[in-house]
């Protein structure tokens, strides 16, 4: 009884795996496509994530006068990729009464990125949500069960763009910053 359960219950944990698996990291051919295509949309938005020195950088275009497609990138403070993924939006027109808004998300392998909020000529701003899509059997159906999502959010601007993809200048390391301040208090 228990071998006609196993071989199934494996089959099935092998399908349900499959498409989180084919997904894989990004090659580097990719991630320099991804960020050589990000250069060039006509629309570039860019800033600092938070309380971790990441960079995030976001290059799209119209599809339409409801839709865009584009580029999302996430650099560390080393400017090395991090996270990188195509992203697919939609977006409200402006009326007298309110600002545009724009809804966009990006899928990865292990997670996926919602972004909403106001959509202006010079910033996008809003929240983000991120989802776990976690790739074992086990992990995915706790997830269906109670859901793994964080929140946060983002003000991204047209100057940040170029500012993101500029090296920090350089910091004296902590030793000396110490020695500084324990020189000066005695």
């Amino acid at each position: 009884m228990l071998r006609s359960f196993t071989l199934p219950a494996l089959v099935f944990c092998i399908l349900a795996s499959a498409p989180a698996l084919a997904g894989g990291a990004e090659k580097p051919q990719e991630t320099t496509g991804f960020l050589n295509r990000m250069t060039t949309e006509p629309q570039q938005y860019g800033g600092l994530s938070g309380t971790e020195p990441m960079r995030l950088l976001v290059g799209f275009h119209y599809t339409d006068t409801r839709s865009f497609t584009g580029e999302f990138a996430q650099l560390d403070a080393s400017l090395r990729p991090v996270r990188v993924g195509a992203l697919h939006g939609i977006l409200s027109p402006a009326t007298p009464e309110r600002s545009a808004s724009c809804s966009f998300r990006v899928v990865f392998p292990d997670r996926v990125m919602i972004f909403n909020g106001s959509c202006g000529l010079e910033t996008v701003s809003g929240s983000i949500r991120t989802r776990l899509t976690p790739a074992s059997l086990n992990a995915q159906l706790l997830n269906a069960i109670s859901p793994d999502v964080s929140t946060g959010q983002y003000w991204l601007t047209k100057t940040g763009f170029r500012a993101a993809l500029t090296p920090a200048p350089y910091s004296p390391p902590s030793e000396l910053t110490i020695r500084a301040i324990n020189h000066l208090t005695e």
